[in-house]
């Protein structure tokens, strides 16, 4: 795939014969950019310099458009059967909500999926900013090369400020070969079968001077009656950390 990204229908078609494709994504207006200045760091990633917000969201289409409701804010977690990192894998952490509105960006996306429109579906838009500086590497993806644990995940990327670095990567897992790289810019999204890859960014470093950001969104996409919210998905994604400590 070449460094030009495809509008959402051509996307869709690259997506249903490869399961994964970049595509153009809405510019995003001036406060929504502006929005990224005014994120709480993650507190379960001191290691690294990361700020970041979540919200949740339920959807469904109805008459040509996507309906967008904010759910009620839980703690986030991810089944350390896919997250392998003691700080995240199977651990409840805390996510302020996001101070904008992604709804165009969403939109966006499931078009470009093709999903069903007769399906209901659960959304989570992280919005994330990594900074790389003279104390704190710029780690993109703390876990690794991994996978979600979701139906589709996408990383779409907001701005990118004097780094180099941040190359989008998706994995056949069974071989453990790169089968797509590219470095992706400002407005372009890469929409991943998270069931069926897994995916990585290499780590950023400031171009010049000292300091440098990367600005993100990782939106994680499931049918509703398979949501990643509530408190069955919660207790199932502490089991299988409690399992694996049993294990050990």
């Amino acid at each position: 795939m070449t460094n030009s990204a495809m509008s959402p229908s051509e996307g869709a078609a690259h997506f249903s014969a490869h399961g994964y494709a970049v595509i153009r994504t809405p510019a995003l207006d001036a406060a929504t950019l502006d929005s990224f200045n005014r994120m709480p760091r993650d507190g379960h990633s001191v290691k690294r310099l990361r700020e970041i917000r979540l919200s949740q969201y339920f959807g469904y289409r109805e008459e040509g458009q996507w309906i967008f409701a904010l759910l009620p804010r839980r703690k986030y977690i991810q089944s350390a059967a896919y997250i392998r990192l003691a700080e995240a894998g199977g651990v409840l952490r805390h996510r302020e909500q996001l101070e904008c509105d992604p709804s165009p960006l969403i939109a966006s996306v499931l078009d470009a999926l093709a999903v069903s429109a007769e399906s209901q579906y659960q959304i989570n838009v992280n919005q994330i900013r990594v900074i790389a500086n003279k104390v704190f590497k710029g780690v993109t993806v703390p876990e690794g090369p991994h996978r979600d644990g979701h139906e589709f995940s996408v990383i779409a990327i907001a701005d990118r400020h004097n780094v180099r670095g941040g190359e989008t990567q998706v994995i056949e897992p069974s071989t453990g070969q790169v089968i797509f790289r590219q470095k992706l810019e400002p407005n372009q999204a890469i929409l991943i079968d998270d069931e069926r890859y897994i995916h990585y960014a290499t780590n950023i470093e400031p171009e010049q001077g000292d300091v440098g950001h990367r600005d993100i969104w990782v939106i994680e996409i499931n049918r509703w009656d398979q949501r990643a919210y509530g408190p069955a998905h919660e207790r199932q994604a502490s089991e299988a950390r409690l399992q694996e400590e049993v294990a050990a």
